[in-house]
């Protein structure tokens, strides 16, 4: 039996002192002359695309595709310079990510993956930044759903087309720092690990029924999945 194992990025892979938040606000800068449209609208768990789409009606431009495209692509461009910037603090690869996915990618029977509400764009620049992108071979990403519980099945079809049979929902295992991460899973039939390094704590999210709640991946045993 082989075990997909799909990775939310920001709080469970890597801290990038909100360069998302920023960078997506000098896009609507940019674009809309709103510097702060962000301010208020909930980011933590959510699809960039519900991100985008509630921020453009609170300040009154529509929702439409080819809107939320225009955000996208100019954030993907402002992303780079918020990454970089020195108020991008704390930030860095969290603990216990590289050791759990070398441990990972030296199993036959685990197949890695992201499952991430980033756009694909946004999430192949914040990992590139810290060297993580080609760890990953595929994923699921916001760009096409606001929701996040759609992003399992995604997931599991881009496994499916690179060749991995297709899994049962007790050999799926996604791994979120939010209680939106842990929900997807639960929505599928799928396993869920809650790591407390985002902005959630470990008590906030046992409760959500996690599978395994942990402090950090560190605390993460190889031979769970």
């Amino acid at each position: 039996m082989v075990t997909l194992v799909l990775f939310d990025i920001d709080g469970t892979l890597v801290q990038t002192g909100r360069a998302g938040v920023r960078g997506m606000n000098r896009a609507f800068a940019d674009l809309f002359g709103a510097p702060d449209a962000l301010d208020g609208v909930p980011v933590a768990g959510r699809t960039d695309r519900a991100i985008v789409s509630e921020a453009l009606r609170r300040i009154g431009q529509p929702a439409e595709p080819g809107t939320i495209s225009r955000v996208r692509d100019e954030y993907c461009r402002r992303l780079p310079e918020a990454l970089a910037d020195p108020a991008s603090r704390p930030m860095g690869v969290l603990p216990g990510v590289q050791d759990l996915l070398t441990a990972l990618e030296a199993r036959t029977d685990v197949v890695i993956g992201l499952l991430t509400g980033n756009f694909a764009a946004g999430a192949a620049l914040k990992l590139g930044h810290f060297d993580l992108w080609e760890r990953f071979p595929f994923g699921a990403f916001g760009d096409d759903h606001t929701e996040r519980r759609a992003l399992v099945p995604v997931a599991v079809a881009e496994a499916a087309q690179r060749g991995h049979a297709s899994f049962t929902p007790d050999r799926i295992v996604v791994i979120g720092d939010t209680p939106l991460d842990v929900d997807c899973a639960q929505a599928h039939g799928a396993r869920a690990i809650a790591v407390a390094t985002g902005m959630y704590s470990e008590d906030v999210l046992r409760a959500t029924g996690a599978d395994l709640t942990v402090p950090t991946l560190t605390a993460v045993p190889p031979d769970w999945f």
